[in-house]
């Protein structure tokens, strides 16, 4: 298991995020017109000694896609609540992780209907610094 699929099978292991978005959370990958879930990675260190790798630390936004506001920031607490705590996910060990910024907005959905017909997709962003021991 890599660590993009631990931290999505992280998010996926809680039964409402996975209830809502019906399996939608990929990295750097937006599906529009739909709850979901996107993730990239912005900061990827990987410190080495002589002996090999030490734990890195990786941020990553996640972002939080609904077209109801209240739906996203309910996605973005189910999860941080998921993504914080230390755990082990097929043997790749997450320390406490922090969070380093978190925006919210808005915006159009491009799905090329004309413009008056488009609905709003609500954005809940969080940036996350994960502590783990994945290569």
């Amino acid at each position: 298991m890599t660590f993009k699929q631990a931290v999505v099978a992280r998010l996926a292991s809680d039964p409402d995020i996975a209830r809502y978005t019906g399996g939608s959370i990929r990295f750097s990958r937006r599906l529009t017109n739909t709850t979901a879930i996107s993730l990239q990675i912005i900061a990827d260190q990987r410190p080495q000694t002589f002996k090999g790798f030490d734990l890195r630390q990786t941020t990553i936004q996640v972002d939080f896609w609904s077209d109801d506001e209240t739906m996203a920031e309910q996605l973005r607490d189910r999860g941080i609540a998921a993504l914080i705590p230390a755990a082990e996910v097929d043997g790749i060990k997450f320390q406490r992780a922090m969070i380093a910024g978190s925006r919210s907005g808005g915006e159009i959905e491009q799905s090329g209907q004309s413009q008056r017909h488009r609905g709003e997709l609500f954005r809940e962003s969080v940036d996350i610094i994960f502590t783990h021991n994945a290569n």
